[in-house]
């Protein structure tokens, strides 16, 4: 061949969330190749997949519009590359990456001989976004917004039971043209160490300091959550109705939950005083449960993960005379909501909390629009488009796992979708409904 063979990827550097085409030019015509994509994440570990395809009778090869003939997906995919990635090592965490830009080798493999490589960038945030730390009137987080000081629909993103300052979330939505409070509430400097007697007033503060910046445009918020997150939203949209535009719930529960990580405390309390939660059951009561066969056993290993739905089940039977006082009164909520859930999520019951919202929307008579997605496949580690390998069990300790729940086809599927759809309704009025 006069010319070399090559791998041609468009756009060459794309947000994470962002498709790209690949393509390999310059094969000889039905030559059989293994594309292989690369990289390593935050604890230095390498992450791979494969995938066999034959070249058409031009000698090229589209992974948009062809289907491996094997490898670590199946059927056309043009990302199937990127999210069926699997760590090299054993027992490896749930894939993550801190920098904002993530460097993806794509090599090229004829009869075992690397014949072509292209290296890509898959970015966490868009270079025209600056980012400022906020704490200032008692608001703690980071501010991610456009250069320039372009004004911008406002959206405040709040953690889950990890904690934290949620920049990973915000600045990406920031990327895609809004103005995005990242706000912490626990476990970041300056902030109670854990999710324990948190006032709700303290975010109905963060929403109201967010409407006067001169960035957000015509004073609006949207709340984002995913989790406990996701609980807290609808709850402080419960309590502080017509203090938000909009409400973006991943995963959440209908039900407000106690203190992580224990989970004998109030997590939040308003006018000083504790919100009702739902009890948990005592490790003993779990034990016990197990071996009368109520709950799964499992280990807690890497191989053995655990599945924390059952216990949640099991603890809406046990408890059940205090479901109506722990229930969000989601039917003060004044704005659109959207909520995600999963029906293989093994963390907790997210699709049936999400189920109980709507249906508790219904009966009260709600008048707002409202939208709940449940994908089936999908388990609660889903949100971003194209992530690698996400049916991998996570890490609460260094010893002890547990299983996210649904297949990495179908949490793709439900990233994706879902992801979607979280931007047709931020562009909708909220006049228009869902």
């Amino acid at each position: 061949m006069d010319t070399m063979p090559n791998v041609e990827v468009h756009p060459q550097t794309a947000l994470i969330d962002e498709c790209v085409a690949i393509s390999i030019a310059n094969l000889a015509a039905h030559e059989v190749v293994v594309l292989e994509a690369s990289c390593t994440d935050k604890n230095n570990v390498l992450w791979l997949s494969r995938a066999t395809f034959e070249a058409d009778k031009e000698g090229k090869v589209h992974v948009a519009t062809q289907a491996p003939i094997s490898g670590s997906y199946q059927g056309v995919d043009p990302m199937g590359l990127f999210w069926s990635m699997k760590p090299t090592e054993k027992n490896a965490p749930r894939f993550s990456f801190e920098k904002p830009m993530l460097e993806v080798c794509l090599s090229v493999f004829s009869q075992n001989r690397r014949i072509a490589q292209k290296k890509i960038f898959r970015l966490l945030v868009s270079l025209d976004i600056e980012k400022r730390e906020i704490q200032e009137q008692g608001v703690v987080g980071t501010l991610f917004y456009q250069k320039g000081m372009k004004k911008q629909p406002g959206i405040m993103v709040v953690p889950g039971s990890n904690g934290g300052i949620p920049e990973a979330t915000a600045q990406l939505l920031a990327s895609h043209g809004y103005t995005v409070l990242a706000l912490g509430y626990f476990g970041a400097k300056g902030l109670p160490e854990n999710l324990q007697e948190i006032p709700l007033e303290y975010f109905q503060n963060a929403m109201r300091w967010l409407k006067k910046q001169t960035l957000v445009a015509n004073g609006t918020v949207t709340l984002f959550g995913t989790s406990r997150g996701g609980e807290l939203v609808l709850l402080v949209a419960a309590m502080f109705p017509g203090e938000m535009d909009r409400i973006i719930a991943y995963l959440p529960s209908n039900l407000v939950y106690g203190s992580f990580p224990e989970l004998s405390k109030p997590a939040w309390t308003y006018q000083n005083r504790p919100v009702a939660y739902m009890p948990s059951a005592s490790n003993e009561e779990i034990l016990r449960a197990s071996t009368e066969g109520k709950i799964p056993f499992h280990a807690g290993t890497f191989e053995d993960p655990l599945e924390y739905t059952p216990i949640f089940l099991y603890e809406l039977e046990v408890f059940q005379q205090y479901r109506e006082e722990a229930t969000i009164p989601v039917e003060h909520i004044r704005c659109p909501l959207l909520l995600f859930s999963g029906e293989e999520d093994a963390l907790w019951p997210s699709a049936l909390y999400g189920a109980l919202v709507m249906e508790r929307l219904e009966s009260q008579g709600s008048p707002i629009a409202r939208k709940h997605m449940s994908f089936p496949n999908a388990g609660h580690g889903f949100k971003y488009p194209y992530f690698p390998s996400i049916d991998l069990p996570d890490h609460f300790s260094e010893e002890l796992w547990c299983i996210m729940g649904g297949t990495a086809e179908g949490n793709v599927y439900a990233a994706r979708e879902s992801w979607s759809e979280v931007f047709k309704f931020l562009k909708t009025n909220s006049d228009r409904g869902l």
